[in-house]
């Protein structure tokens, strides 16, 4: 399924592209340096492609085929290949190298019909010894020529003209016949059915060995086999290595030609902790690509800033998609705010992990953008509450599980289970609920550094997978309690014991003022949502203290906390499930965010009155 995907993609861009996808006969290479080449077959330079740091970096071109490699056999490639084939012993590397590549240029160029300057200049260039080819090189800058033994793809610039040999169509043309009568004279066995086309395609069309798949975030630099088989257990029938699952060649150079193609491109793809989850949409239509690249991408990445006008825009993808919350509010539906996205579009979504010299998958979703989209907007009406005024991505939620908010902290598999709750429309993972309270319970607020022990989307995920739990359950009642903002009426305990718990903090904070070295909150909030029993009448006698020190709020504060009293049952629950620790958090933000949005006037007034104390606290 997933490499029928693939190669279905690859025939959607084929019509789209035409000329622009390789050929048969050819496939996309990630070159790193440039030689240029006289007419006289001399080098007379050597470019390394480098990005901004001075790092070497890499420019897809489409070669002369290139087949994997197996093991350390002498493979050369045509026109294309690393410095070690090139120079051999010239630069220090094996002179075998060398030689396996001259006796393939020579035979491909052996094929053309007719000399040309750049055919000329490449025959001598292959007649060049060890000590002529290093006299040559030493007019090459020292740092280049270490970059070029570290590794990477050359390819060769006729000097005169500028222009890429490879891309000169006689030796194209010679090229072509040579692979085409090397597929000739490969050995038939019989007929077989292609599992990615189900064609029945000659034997000697069947591939031994499948591409590498590269930029897959901690995979070999030189890429790592998506299929493979190299264990007796994992052959049938006398059959060995791929031609277990056959594989026509061209469906084989199809798919992994695309998925080198989504990895290499970061609108396609989003690294989540030890995972590459990369994701495409089977259309020729931007708007539906760029809408799973909103969904799974944080803002400020690479793409962004290649698409600042896009972001710009009020009605761009992206915008829509961060507006989700505020249009759930409005009661828009993803039909309204998406009407120009095709619903039955299809859509695919591919996590991926590195496994020694191999890929493993750990995830394979697909379906249409019209499921996705209300999968998507149940996910975010779940999370909507009260302070979330922007619509997180997977991948800032999954931050607010990581400690120090680090997205390398975050624990091993949390990501792929938020994608399946969020895929299947199920009840978010208990390990990740688990995973952000022990957070809650551990962290405390950088103002600084926007990051709070209790911020809405630590409140937006407890509410979420709480609501998703009793919807799952049929618990319709506790569905309903579970609100966006405040729920004076709620007749749940642990959520007044919450918000009990804010109007403490408050009262305290009024009375003493805001910059406490440590509030009831950082010593008490384990206790308190935990084992209400023991912490609470310690908080209560001490808020009596500061209500009697607080002349200008401490009666407002003693009234709030009366209401929330009478909520309460008459004995304090002696512990609370971690369900209930929960719900005690959404009651104590959603009373925190009340005190936020109450009246203007009073807020400044209560802030002129703070100050005033802190100023002769400081005198």
């Amino acid at each position: 399924m997933i490499l029928q995907a693939l190669y279905s993609y690859y025939e959607l861009l084929l019509e789209q592209e035409g000329d622009g996808m390789p050929r048969p006969e050819y496939s996309s290479a990630d070159v790193s340096f440039e030689i240029h080449l006289e007419k006289d077959g001399i080098v007379s330079n050597v470019i390394a492609y480098v990005n901004e740091k001075g790092k070497v970096a890499k420019s897809s071109f489409n070669v002369p085929k290139q087949q994997g490699r197996p093991g350390k056999q002498i493979a050369p490639y045509f026109l294309c290949d690393k410095a070690e084939y090139l120079f051999g012993a010239a630069i220090g590397m094996r002179a075998a190298y060398r030689d396996g590549l001259i006796v393939l240029w020579q035979d491909v160029l052996s094929k053309i019909d007719e000399e040309t300057p750049e055919s000329t200049a490449l025959k001598s260039f292959l007649n060049w010894n060890d000590v002529q080819l290093s006299l040559q090189l030493e007019a090459i800058d020292d740092s280049v020529l270490e970059q070029l033994r570290s590794g990477g793809l050359v390819v060769i610039k006729y000097a005169p003209t500028g222009r890429f040999i490879h891309e000169i169509r006689s030796l194209q043309q010679a090229w072509e016949k040579y692979y085409r009568g090397q597929l000739e004279d490969s050995k038939s066995t019989g007929e077989q059915i292609c599992l990615i086309t189900g064609e029945t395609v000659p034997g000697n069309e069947i591939t031994r060995l499948h591409n590498a798949i590269k930029n897959v975030e901690g995979a070999q630099s030189s890429g790592a086999l998506l299929v493979s088989f190299d264990k007796p257990s994992s052959q049938s029938f006398g059959r060995e290595q791929s031609y277990n699952a056959p594989t026509s060649k061209r469906a084989a150079d199809a798919y992994s030609y695309v998925l080198n193609r989504l990895l290499a491109d970061p609108r396609h793809k989003v690294r989540m902790n030890d995972m590459t989850v990369v994701y495409w949409a089977d259309s020729g239509t931007e708007a539906e690509q760029n809408f799973l690249t909103g969904m799974f991408q944080e803002r400020g990445n690479d793409y962004d800033h290649d698409n600042e006008e896009e972001i710009a825009d009020a009605e761009s993808i992206r915008t829509r998609l961060e507006s989700v919350v505020t249009r759930i509010r409005n009661g828009q539906s993803f039909q309204d705010t998406f009407a120009d996205l095709r619903a039955d579009t299809t859509f695919y979504v591919l996590g991926l992990s590195p496994n020694a010299a191999r890929l493993s998958v750990r995830f394979w979703y697909t379906g249409t953008l019209g499921e996705m989209g209300e999968r998507l907007w149940q996910h975010y009406r779940d999370l909507s509450i009260i302070g979330l005024d922007r619509s997180p991505t997977i991948r800032e939620l999954l931050r607010e599980l990581a400690v120090g908010f680090d997205w390398k902290n975050i624990p091993p598999n949390m990501e792929g289970q938020m994608f399946r709750s969020l895929m299947n429309g199920q009840p978010y993972s208990r390990a990740v609920f688990a995973q952000l309270m022990n957070r809650i319970r551990a962290d405390s607020d950088d103002p600084k550094k926007r990051r709070y022990k209790i911020g809405a989307k630590r409140a937006a995920l407890i509410k979420a997978y709480l609501l998703r739990k009793a919807r799952a359950e049929g618990n319709k009642f506790k569905e309903g309690e579970l609100t966006m903002a405040l729920n004076e009426k709620s007749t749940n305990v642990s959520y007044h014991l919450g918000r009990l718990f804010a109007c403490l903090e408050k009262t305290q904070s009024d009375a003493l003022g805001l910059k406490l070295n440590a509030t009831i909150r950082d010593r008490f909030w384990g206790a308190a949502s935990s084992t209400p029993a023991i912490a609470f009448p310690r908080l209560i006698s001490l808020a009596q203290h500061h209500i009697s020190k607080d002349e200008n709020w401490g009666r407002n504060n003693d009234k709030r906390i009366r209401e929330v009293m009478n909520a309460l049952p008459e004995k304090w629950p002696k512990r609370l499930t971690l369900e209930e620790q929960g719900t005690f958090a959404i009651g104590y933000y959603h009373q925190k965010q009340s005190f936020y949005t109450s009246n203007t006037e009073e807020q400044s007034e209560h802030l002129k009155l703070q100050t005033e104390k802190e100023g002769s606290h400081n005198d």
